[in-house]
């Protein structure tokens, strides 16, 4: 290659590197005025687009000193960010004082439902919040509230099972009560309501003391009824009237209605029974002294006696 040849090259090389000179330039002109307007982005992106013009030709210096300005636009960046972070994080501490102070009052007056609606707004922010004190403080408070929502159920429970009590025991209902009951209890001892324990304790005892008597009566009822069978095949018709007397009060005072309908058209029964029996004992007891006065030759005084045994048969039909 001649002289003249590497000449050309070096003019060409120089222009080249001058115009990409005159574009970092531009580019750099561009970059202050984003720096002092406080547009760091743009000034960023400006950043990248000089090395790389100046990586073209090699322009070190452009591209050191790029590289520390990229190094002082994040530090701004970031402590840009920071005083954001720190004025939502003032704002949301703000708020939830705020909401802190409602809630107490709320939760002073169990009004559970403007509660419930305060820690919800409070969920909301503590969304956009990277502050662990406030998170766990607010759980700790939904904790509190549901414990003494929960609190507040259990005692609306009890007061209403120990207001319902009288009425079901009436009703015999042992199973329902004996299941609300368990589960009251139960609530009470994970609660640490030991004050009502007392309360519940005296319920079951007056329940189970209500239920051994029911069950105390049904058995006596079966056995009742199958003395009247007995009674009724041996014609014991008089036993079986004080028996089923019996078995009809002791069917009333547990509400035993079918039985108690039962029984007492037994009892008719065996009334009416009872006075047959009556008057064939009478009848021959009658015609054995009507006999008797035959036998003796007193006509009159017998036939006197066949008469009565006719109007008690008259009266029967």
């Amino acid at each position: 290659m001649t002289e003249e040849e590497t000449e050309q090259i070096e003019e060409k090389e120089e222009k080249r590197k001058i115009k990409v000179i005159s574009q970092i330039d531009d580019k750099l002109a561009v970059q202050g005025q984003s720096v002092m307007k406080g547009q760091l982005k743009e000034a960023l992106g400006l950043a990248d687009q000089i090395i790389d013009l100046a990586k073209t030709e090699n322009l070190s210096s452009f591209i050191r000193e790029q590289e520390q300005l990229i190094t002082r636009i994040k530090g701004l960046m970031e402590q840009r960010e920071e005083k954001k972070r720190e004025k939502v994080r003032a704002e949301i501490e703000s708020e939830l004082k705020k909401l802190e102070k409602e809630y107490n009052d709320a939760i002073k007056v169990e009004d559970f439902e403007k509660v419930a609606q305060f820690i919800g707004e409070a969920k909301k922010l503590l969304f956009q919040s990277d502050q662990k004190k406030y998170i766990i403080k607010w759980d700790n408070i939904e904790r509190k509230y549901l414990d003494t929502r929960a609190r507040k159920e259990i005692v609306g429970d009890i007061t209403n099972l120990i207001k319902d009590s009288s009425e079901l025991i009436k009703k015999f209902s042992f199973e329902d009560l004996k299941l609300r009951l368990t589960y009251l209890i139960q609530q009470v001892q994970e609660k640490g309501l030991n004050e009502f324990m007392a309360q519940l304790e005296g319920l079951r005892k007056e329940i189970i003391t209500a239920e051994d008597s029911y069950n105390e009566k049904i058995k006596n009822l079966e056995e009742l009824k199958e003395k009247v069978h007995t009674q009724k095949e041996n014609k014991e018709f008089e036993e079986a009237i004080t028996t089923c007397e019996s078995l009809i009060q002791i069917a009333k005072s547990i509400e035993k209605s079918k039985e108690v309908e039962e029984y007492s058209q037994v009892l008719i029964q065996f009334k009416e029974d009872l006075k047959v029996e009556e008057l064939k004992a009478m009848i021959l007891k009658l015609n054995n002294k009507g006999l008797e006065l035959l036998r003796k030759g007193e006509i009159s005084s017998s036939l006197k006696v066949y008469e009565k045994i006719r109007n008690s048969l008259g009266e029967w039909v």
